[in-house]
């Protein structure tokens, strides 16, 4: 089965077209990303075929709907598809609806999608506009399905998804922990389960990049997740806040004046990362140059980004009663030998112990990272969202109907 993946970010949009066989075999078939496509003027388009290396273009290109016509053609123009059609189907790493499964995108999961826009404003509307361009381009026969993240996170405790707000807002608004990077989370424990040629393990999974989770899983499931309600919390975010104190904010909105759009605003675009380095950027790699180089609010920045890494993992080797493997995933932790050297510092009482030089050669490749005698076995494992996106989409396409959370097994 021909399946296109859409990855869609508030100012890009990234897309593959994977060959998934009857046995679950993926192929990647090509690549083709643009970013910079919600203002005018130059967009970096990179792209690729099969296994060749990635091209990069500069080009003029604006808008989600230029930007989908751009892509597909150049699909068709270098024999990644021959014709539209030959894409039997569409997936879309959607963030948050009400039914939080692997589901077809009807009018119904597009308007629960738009219904929680406010509570991820940066993923729900550029998701609900560009599959709409999709829509558009593809035609009606071709199904688009949405593997929402929080599916992966269905199996925690209702205890640990109350949050203390009053029991109304729990019942009748649906306030409670979500939980997001479901794909990426899924992917990792699943390499970990097949390296280690079982589920039956306490595990955590850490993904950290443009955003960033810690995930605990206990034989197989997911059991504890560091972000909540919304993607606004838990970790520092690149632009988000992560998890803060709420009478604060609401202190700060009464003392500034400002109304709900103007203060989501600020803790969505310029909280995190880049609101505390006050450098221009949340880009990791940026802030942690200018922490090497002396600048002071930037190492606070990485200081505390790191500590809260930290701290999570000894929560959660609480929440699983000790852990027997970490697997490191996403752009910062699977390629950041400095960075989980400070995260795992000083964790030999836990049992948890790297082995710098296999830390050091095998820096954003899969590997095996822990030191000979450390009791918890440490990976890095480069996720793959894309691959777990497809075998649901492929799911849903074969059985013709959604897929609830408790249904989605995903195993290597």
């Amino acid at each position: 089965m021909i399946i296109a993946i859409g990855n869609v970010g508030s100012t890009s949009l990234k897309s593959k077209i994977l060959d998934i066989n009857e046995n679950n075999e993926i192929v990647a078939l090509g690549e083709a990303n643009l970013d910079k496509i919600k203002t005018e003027g130059e967009s970096n388009f990179t792209h690729k075929t099969g296994s060749q290396e990635t091209v990069k273009e500069v080009i003029d290109v604006y808008g989600f709907k230029d930007g989908i016509q751009l892509i597909l053609d150049w699909y068709i123009k270098n024999g990644v598809i021959k014709k539209y059609k030959d894409i039997e189907a569409m997936g879309f790493k959607t963030i948050l609806g009400e039914t939080n499964g692997a589901n077809l995108l009807t009018p119904k999961i597009l308007d629960e999608m738009k219904r929680f826009s406010f509570v991820a404003p940066v993923h729900n509307m550029p998701y609900l506009e560009a599959i709409g361009e999709f829509k558009k381009v593809l035609g009606e026969d071709i199904p688009l399905v949405g593997v929402f993240e929080p599916s992966f996170h269905y199996s925690i405790p209702e205890y640990r998804r109350v949050m203390g707000f009053p029991w109304k807002w729990y019942k009748e608004l649906g306030i409670k922990q979500n939980g997001y990077h479901g794909s990426s989370h899924r992917y990792m424990s699943a390499l970990i389960y097949k390296l280690e040629n079982t589920d039956q393990l306490k595990l955590i999974t850490i993904h950290l990049g443009g955003s960033s989770s810690v995930c605990a899983h206990k034989n197989g499931k997911s059991v504890d997740v560091s972000m909540k309600f919304s993607t606004d919390s838990g970790l520092l975010q690149g632009t988000r806040v992560g998890d803060c104190d709420g009478i604060g904010l609401l202190f700060a909105m009464k003392a500034l004046g400002l109304g709900v759009e103007e203060a989501q605003k600020e803790i969505s675009s310029n909280g995190g990362l880049k609101g505390l380095a006050g450098i221009g950027t949340d880009d990791y790699r940026d802030i942690y140059a200018a922490s090497l180089a002396g600048n002071e609010r930037c190492g606070l920045t990485i200081s505390a980004f790191l500590d809260g890494v930290r701290k999570y993992i000894g929560a959660f080797a609480t929440v699983l009663g000790g852990i027997d493997a970490i697997a490191f995933g996403g752009g910062i932790a699977e390629k950041g030998k400095d960075t989980r050297e400070r995260i795992l510092g000083d964790m030999e009482y836990m049992g948890i112990k790297l082995d710098p030089a296999r830390n050091e050669d095998f820096n954003g490749k899969q590997a095996l990272i822990s030191a000979p005698d450390s009791k918890v076995k440490i990976y890095i494992t480069p996720t793959n969202e894309e691959i777990v996106v497809a075998y649901f989409v492929k799911k849903v396409v074969e059985n013709g109907r959604d897929l609830t959370p408790a249904e989605m097994v995903f195993r290597m």
